[in-house]
């Protein structure tokens, strides 16, 4: 009698046991960022077979951190606006608006660096506030508006500065070129660094910014349950701005030098990130740390590009094509759960 009750009780821990691994296995599968995370370590290890006088090179390494630095930058403010359902094209006229005001401050004007750098912040910021304000109070669609802006910006960068602003100044310059010393990584990888556990933390943890999950998922049930959309949208509009502003910045700082035409193109690269690492085009999804790996994924292949000396325009031509995968993954992801 008692092994007859054991043995099914026996048989039904068991079951349970193998429903449990089913359930984690199916969640690890449809997680993005573990997707992402098992790519770019593939790649990664692929590369260094493939590669191994070039890639696994601490040189190499430090380039790769350095140049995906800005991309990360701004797609921390990316993300958040995705996740809130609509995003700002601008991003890279914003950069080099930013950081060329930057350096005219330090350099034309011989003002503190500390002062430039708020100034170049504080330009992105405003950048972004009228971003947010055209798409929040006039009701223009965020595509509109910030190509507008795009075009609006990258030609004040022109009218502001001409062509550029070389040299600047050591002082600002220093805060490009500080590297750690065990790693000997520059600032900018640092920040970018910061702002990802932070706003990872934040958008993940915080009452505040997961608002932003709602007012992607479902605009109108956000306004009803109270959420202030329009303000939150605006919040995140200047939050982006602030960010492009500093990756503008610290870009400057570090070559010393501000281009009118740093951050061209940038946005195709941080949009394709962020829809790669989970964001939808609908809204209400993604994290930080999936736009991260996302742009992990992409430098990890520009760089494979370089390494085999392919040029600039090819390399445009795979970021485009991975766009294009990222987001019919999210169509057939959407379509999927119709």
């Amino acid at each position: 009698m008692t092994m007859r009750i054991t043995q099914p009780m026996a048989e039904n821990a068991e079951r349970r046991r193998e429903n449990l691994f089913v359930r984690v296995v199916r969640r690890l599968a449809d997680s993005r960022e573990l997707t992402l995370f098992v790519l770019v370590i593939a790649l990664a290890l692929a590369m260094s077979i493939v590669y191994p006088n070039n890639f696994p090179t601490a040189s190499n390494m430090r380039a790769v951190l350095l140049n995906l630095a800005p991309v990360g930058i701004l797609v921390c403010g990316m993300m958040l606006l995705m996740i809130g359902g609509t995003f700002d094209l601008s991003v890279g006229s914003t950069l080099a608006f930013s950081g060329v005001w930057a350096a005219v401050v330090a350099g034309w004007w011989g003002w503190p660096a500390e002062v430039a750098i708020v100034v170049g912040i504080l330009v992105g910021a405003l950048c972004g506030l009228v971003n947010g304000l055209i798409v929040t109070r006039i009701g223009i669609n965020a595509l509109i508006a910030t190509l507008g802006t795009l075009t609006i910006y990258r030609s004040l960068t022109y009218v502001t500065a001409g062509t550029g602003v070389t040299p600047i100044t050591d002082a600002f310059a220093a805060y490009g070129r500080a590297a750690d010393p065990l790693l000997r990584i520059q600032s900018p990888f640092w920040a970018m660094l910061v702002l990802v556990l932070i706003g990872g933390w934040l958008v993940a943890r915080t009452r505040f910014f997961r608002q932003y999950y709602f007012i992607g998922g479902n605009p109108r049930a956000a306004q009803l349950s109270g959420i202030r959309v329009d303000r939150l949208i605006l919040i995140g509009f200047v939050i982006m701005g602030a960010l492009a502003g500093l990756a503008g910045v610290l870009g400057a700082a570090r070559l010393n030098s501000a281009v009118v035409n740093a951050g061209v193109g940038i946005e195709l690269k941080v949009i394709t990130a962020t829809v790669l690492g989970g964001a939808s085009l609908k809204g209400g999804e993604g994290t930080i740390l999936g736009g991260i790996l996302g742009v992990l994924f992409i430098a990890l292949i520009e760089n494979a590009m370089i390494i085999n000396a392919i040029g600039v325009f090819w390399q445009g031509l795979v970021v485009g094509l991975v766009l294009l995968f990222a987001v019919s993954l999210d169509r057939f992801k959407t379509s999927g759960r119709a």
